[in-house]
């Protein structure tokens, strides 16, 4: 069986904290982007809580260059499965 995930209504958003506070305190994944296409992808992680994690990000800028993000919601376990077959796909920058 096959879970799906849900999209941040498919928007990739400006990566601003009154952005990430839109973002649910649900478990996913985090896109963090310096733009809206794929090749775009600077960093790719798993989340227990998706508003908090991208909170950390954000506050810490631990990760150079982001301008936008988005998220997908999905069990925790799903989410980990999605982060390394994402990682693996796109090879972002700082992962």
């Amino acid at each position: 069986m096959t879970e799906k995930i849900r999209t941040s209504s498919g928007e990739v958003l400006p990566w601003t904290i009154d952005s990430i506070k839109k973002a649910p305190s649900e478990s996913g994944v985090c896109v963090l982007r310096s733009g809206s296409e794929k090749a775009s992808i600077l960093y790719i992680t798993s989340s227990e809580n998706l508003e908090r994690t991208l909170s950390e990000h954000f506050l810490s800028k631990d990760v150079p260059e982001v301008l936008f993000f988005d998220w997908y919601t999905a069990s925790i376990e799903h989410a980990r499965k999605i982060e390394t077959a994402w990682i693996s796909e796109y090879k972002p920058k700082y992962n």
